[in-house]
């Protein structure tokens, strides 16, 4: 399967390079030091599932150059969707199937103002994975799941296609005929642990270690699947329950990529995520005090940086 993957951060790094390590065609598209550390080095994995490296590893800043590729893997930031899209359109052809791996649930419905319906697919991943340094990618997470979807919900060969390689690759898979389901539990699990870890500063542990934090993490996510609920989506009764589980057993020390990107004055994903809870709970009659809260806060810091416009470039996750 000839894939390329669109944004080769910590997301789009690790999953690429599993399955270039498990001999599929990939192609990374990168930019800057990391995309001159991987032409020259090729792309190194640490994790905890065991380290690799990816040598020689195709890469290039352009993906004319790529030809058309069976698949993308679509792993830039929310606020690059609509550049990268453009900028991918040589790479996608008639047959080409595009998997978004985006925080937020916005990204599908970004993608088929470029796009046909055909080629995009609705994907959600649970992983804590960064760029440590140029050309280097390192995963601190247990789970590695990917869920992946049609936009109507069918179960597609297509679909099945992606899973069983992702599979061998040794990721976790889950094709679901819920796909929008499974995006906004994702969505209610990273906004929340994103949003508060950034107005805190702290890691997971010490947020679900401090009974006040814990408090706003649940309220968070409670306002976020009231949110799902009016936009159509049906959450799992106990989803918040089920979600405080799963955030205790990930390593403590775990920082969320906004969090990340907010403490070291880098352009973040706010908007699509607390932003994004903000704005839709206004529109639809939602109340959602704590997120609007949290994207209050942060939003002079998002100025900020944004102002300064460092740390844009589309191979961050």
């Amino acid at each position: 399967m000839r894939i390329a993957v669109m944004g080769s951060g910590g997301v789009g790094g690790y999953f690429g390079g599993l399955l270039a390590q498990a001999g599929e065609d990939v192609t990374f598209i990168a930019r800057g030091e990391h995309l001159q550390a991987i032409q020259s080095k090729g792309l190194r994995v640490e994790s905890v599932h065991g380290d690799f490296n990816v040598r020689p590893a195709k890469a290039t800043d352009d993906p004319s150059t790529v030809g058309t590729v069976d698949a993308v893997l679509f792993a830039t930031k929310t606020f690059h969707i609509e550049e990268a899209a453009a900028a991918m359109q040589p790479m996608v052809g008639p047959e080409t199937v595009i998997l978004p791996l985006q925080n937020g649930v916005e990204a599908p419905e970004r993608l088929l103002t470029v796009f046909e319906p055909e080629n995009v697919l609705v994907g959600a991943c649970w992983i804590i994975s960064a760029v440590a340094e140029p050309g280097v990618i390192r995963q601190a997470s247990e789970v590695r799941r990917i869920a992946l979807g049609e936009l109507d919900g069918r179960i597609t060969p297509r679909v099945e296609d992606i899973a069983a390689a992702l599979r061998r690759a040794g990721a976790t898979v889950e094709v679901s005929a819920e796909i929008n389901k499974e995006l906004w539990t994702k969505f209610l699990w990273v906004a929340a642990f994103s949003g508060l870890a950034a107005v805190t500063r702290v890691p997971l542990g010490e947020l679900l270690g401090c009974a006040e934090t814990r408090q706003l993490f649940e309220r968070a996510m409670q306002e976020i699947e009231a949110l799902a609920e009016a936009s159509g989506v049906t959450l799992d009764e106990d989803v918040v329950a089920k979600t405080v589980a799963f955030a205790e057993g990930v390593e403590p020390t775990a920082t969320a990529s906004m969090q990340r990107d907010i403490m070291e004055g880098r352009p973040s994903e706010l908007a699509a995520q607390n932003g994004f809870v903000a704005q839709r709970g206004a529109a639809l009659g939602v109340p959602v005090p704590v997120n609007t809260f949290v994207c209050s806060v942060l939003l002079p810091l998002e100025r900020r940086a944004r102002a300064a416009g460092t740390g844009t470039r589309m191979d961050t996750d």
